[in-house]
């Protein structure tokens, strides 16, 4: 089952209700803990039926996943800066602003729970990261026929170096992630790929 397209069959899902159940699922895991936001509480502070939260997702996780996808995607937009080292220099500094306090911890635990769950693990897919390498292989075949990189980039690795690193940091959190370690970061993996 696809936990962010919804059921085709049964009543539409007003996207009201959608919006609100999808705000009060942030707000309990917010509040108390990614187990303190279920079906039942949910439900019971939204005002949302219960079978209408499920006619829509599986579980109080697959919610929680659909929330923070949506809250989080609009901030998370590539813009080309002009060259491909500050296009991406900017895309990780806002990911890391996107993803501070109280979202980087749930993260942590959506990514954990993802594990264990094909939903979540397909939801994380098609809705965050599979959106975010397109754009990312598109600013690269950008940067290469500008000249900027060489023709003969793996521009997946260059995904998996640049995101990679930051996610490493993300899960395992030892130090933190500031400018000079983005900038360190973004200079050495394009250091040898720059024409």
């Amino acid at each position: 089952m696809n936990i962010v397209a919804g059921r085709v069959s049964g009543r539409p899902f007003r996207a009201d209700v959608s919006d609100l159940v999808r705000a009060t699922a942030l707000e309990l895991a917010y509040e108390r803990g990614v187990g303190y936001a279920t079906i039942e509480n949910i439900a019971q502070r939204s005002g949302a039926a219960k079978s209408t939260i499920y006619r829509r997702w599986p579980n109080s996780a697959s919610v929680l996943m659909d929330a923070f996808l949506s809250d989080i995607s609009q901030e998370i937009s590539y813009r080309d800066f002009g060259s491909v080292t500050d296009t991406f220099r900017h895309a990780l500094s806002q990911l890391v602003t996107a993803l501070s306090g109280k979202r980087r911890q749930l993260l942590r635990t959506l990514l954990g729970m993802a594990q264990m769950d094909e939903d979540l693990s397909g939801a994380f897919w098609e809705r965050w990261i599979e959106p975010r390498r397109k754009e990312g292989i598109q600013f690269l075949k950008l940067a290469r026929s500008r000249k900027e990189i060489r023709t003969d980039c793996d521009f997946d690795l260059i995904l998996d170096i640049l995101f990679g690193a930051l996610y490493y940091r993300f899960m395992i959190p030892y130090r933190e992630i500031d400018e000079d370690y983005i900038n360190s970061l973004v200079e050495n993996t394009f250091r040898s790929l720059l024409m």
